[in-house]
């Protein structure tokens, strides 16, 4: 059986502030979200804000419903009083990173214990369809039974231009290259033929996102939402146009979080400035981003549907679209989400409580058996390939040796430095010549 252990944030490379004190310290960070994720009183506190009307939700079931088919969580929701857990992920190939499938299990255990508490919730997954970096979802890495990273890419047909990546067409998912690579190893042929199931020819990103995602997660009954659905995008056309109504506000508060995030010692996700919008057009198949006049963001007011939101406002425009009670997001969107707070009250008057997702690093036999020849953690294996060869060199070097060779160093540029002070004397030339052998010494040694 695997050996279970956990590995503290802190203890990670690449740790945000912002994100420590999130998760150990959230009195610091209090300012910044609406509910403490640790404090288990705030799901029932937020259920109780949620005011969500009736006609809602009866859009928003039946554009589900036409994306999902019936289920039991579907017939769920339809019910007043049912919140949802939401979590989100963009469209990547073959599902992308695996923390997309631990963000979705987060939220089905979440939705399970609040229905367990009395507190009826149904897990959401938000395909980020309308994002448009391409180059960001394209590809995926894959191991074979060699432990060696292998990158596959996919090929999108089209003109390149910026498009929303969802409803791109891949022109040749690599099915085949994954095969090849998963082969050898238990399930592999398995999980290629599920993978071939989901991305037919002609497949666009989305569809074989979310048909991937349903083969993998079918028994947790989780629901998918594409916000480039036209029945979702109307259903989201009146918060849209009472936002475009307050560009300028919007704007305003937001410079304002960004400098008390600074002023508290942390760094905002986002850069505001007097050119900033919150808001895209998608237009003729592209998403383009708007830089208007304050003003002139009402001309667009009667294309609301048309108006996709930026990373902090989408998902403000989420929990409008959706009865959300939690969201489970990474360090990035966890970071957003202290800025888009202000935006929360200024266009919705509630927010959700901000959770992080569970996250893993599954080790097989062999990697366990060189952490534990070279003496290494999995944290400090996560750090760059120079300072992981100096750790492997350290855990190699016999005690004894390295006992003499310090001994040796200290010894010899002790000497090294009595010569200087002569040297400089009779001539300082050969003083910085010196200086220079040093170095190489002292770096051979070292080495």
């Amino acid at each position: 059986m695997p050996q279970p252990a956990c590995i503290r944030h802190t203890d990670l490379p690449g740790t945000s502030k912002l994100f420590s004190d999130f998760s150990y310290h959230f009195d610091r960070v209090a300012q910044f979200y609406e509910h403490n994720p640790h404090d288990p009183e705030s799901f029932s506190r937020v259920a109780a804000q949620i005011d969500y009307p009736n006609a809602r939700r009866a859009a928003l079931v039946a554009a589900l419903r036409a994306r999902n088919g019936e289920s039991e969580n579907l017939r769920k929701l339809a019910e007043p009083g049912t919140v949802a857990v939401v979590t989100g992920q963009q469209v990547g190939l073959f599902s992308g990173p695996a923390y997309t499938i631990y963000k979705a299990l987060t939220a089905v255990q979440v939705a399970q214990r609040l229905s367990l508490r009395g507190i009826p919730a149904v897990p959401v997954f938000w395909m980020a369809t309308e994002d448009h970096d391409f180059a960001e979802v394209d590809h995926v890495w894959v191991f074979g039974n060699q432990g060696v990273p292998q990158k596959l890419q996919a090929t999108a047909q089209g003109d390149g231009k910026q498009r929303p990546v969802g409803p791109v067409t891949i022109a040749g998912p690599p099915i085949e290259q994954l095969h090849a690579i998963l082969k050898d190893l238990p399930f592999g042929d398995e999980v290629a033929a599920a993978v071939r199931d989901a991305y037919p020819a002609g497949v666009s990103m989305g569809e074989g996102f979310q048909r991937l995602l349903q083969k993998l997660l079918a028994k947790y009954g989780l629901l998918f939402l594409d916000p480039l659905d036209t029945a979702i995008r109307a259903i989201g056309a009146p918060f849209m146009a009472n936002a475009l109504g307050q560009a300028a506000q919007l704007r305003l508060r937001l410079t304002e979080r960004n400098k008390e995030l600074a002023d508290a010692g942390y760094h905002a996700q986002v850069h505001v400035d007097g050119k900033t919008s919150p808001f895209f057009l998608l237009e003729n198949g592209e998403r383009k981003t708007l830089r208007l006049k304050d003003a002139e963001y009402v001309s667009l007011l009667d294309r609301a549907a048309d108006v996709s939101p930026n990373a902090l406002l989408r998902p403000v425009w989420q929990d409008y679209l959706l009865p959300t009670v939690a969201y489970v997001g990474g360090p990035g969107e966890l970071a957003y989400l202290a800025q888009s707070q202000v935006l929360y009250d200024q266009l919705l008057g509630r927010m959700p409580v901000a959770m992080s997702r569970t996250g893993f690093t599954v080790l097989d036999s062999r990697s366990e058996k060189l952490l534990n020849k070279f003496k290494l953690t999995v944290a400090q294996v996560m750090t760059p390939e120079t300072k992981l060869k100096e750790l492997v060199a350290a855990a190699l070097l016999p005690p004894k040796l390295e006992t003499k060779l310090a001994a040796g160093t200290a010894k010899i540029t002790l000497q090294l430095d009595a010569m200087r002070t002569t040297l400089q004397e009779f001539d300082p030339t050969l003083a910085s010549a010196l200086d220079k052998s040093r170095g190489k010494i002292v770096y051979q040694l070292e080495k």
